[in-house]
């Protein structure tokens, strides 16, 4: 099994992950304004792009022999869920973790706010019967635009989809975000249907030791709808 990443540039070391349903291309704008000054390393996650599905274990395992020593662990989305545990598991690895609307806990609980269950359900069982769609309406929510940009050697499995779904559904890591020692810093969209507003500010009483940031303009892709402040913020936090 094989993980795929991308490196670009020289200087301090960016990982990035990204969210569900897409792969490390999404990030790729990103690339020109931030490889004069930095290494810039896109992530496929287990089962998106050119990456292979594999359980968390292995993918942290492969993924660490891959990468520096240390580095900033950037996280949008889904991405910010894995970037969340592997700083939580991997303190020493992680100077700066930096999430984008992205939240330790998904689904919506008990004075949490959150994405309902029966939203993830949904999914499921539209992923069954027209899986272009269901991608198409999860775009949807994020940038009010219908179209999908996937690479074409790389569109997300329904396995990957599936698992990614399940990760989001059931990965809770509220109590061990505690832990964490290293600056975390979180960003969210006005606009965001998915991680909205109230889950910034459930954060800011439950953290108060991150720092965060809202953009204006935004929904769930801010590091798009609003790059130059997106980066501008990115690199006020390194």
């Amino acid at each position: 099994m094989n993980i795929h990443l991308h490196k670009y540039g020289q200087g301090s070391p960016l990982v990035f992950f990204h969210g569900w349903g897409f792969d490390s291309q999404i990030w790729h704008s990103l690339i020109p304004i931030l490889e004069t000054q930095y290494q810039v390393i896109l992530v496929d996650l287990p089962g998106f792009g050119l990456s292979e599905m594999m359980e968390w274990q292995e993918f942290k395992t492969q993924l660490l022999a891959l990468l520096p020593e240390q580095f900033t662990l950037i996280g949008w989305s889904l991405g910010g869920l894995f970037a969340t545990r592997l700083a939580i598991e991997e303190p020493q690895r992680v100077n700066l973790l930096f999430n984008c609307c992205s939240s330790p806990c998904f689904v919506a609980k008990s004075s949490w706010p959150g994405v309902p269950l029966e939203v993830f359900q949904t999914f499921y069982r539209n992923l069954t019967s027209d899986l272009q769609a269901t991608l198409n309406d999860f775009v949807s929510l994020q940038t009010n635009k219908k179209k999908v940009t996937l690479s074409h050697n790389a569109f997300p499995s329904f396995t990957a989809l599936q698992s990614g779904l399940t990760i989001l559904e059931s990965w809770d890591l509220r109590n061990d975000l505690n832990t964490l020692g290293m600056p975390t810093h979180y960003l969210f969209g006005r606009l965001d249907p998915i991680t909205p507003i109230k889950t910034m500010q459930a954060m800011t009483i439950d953290y108060p030791q991150f720092t965060y940031t809202v953009l204006q303009k935004s929904a769930h892709m801010p590091f798009l709808s609003e790059q130059q402040e997106f980066i501008r913020i990115l690199r006020d936090s390194l």
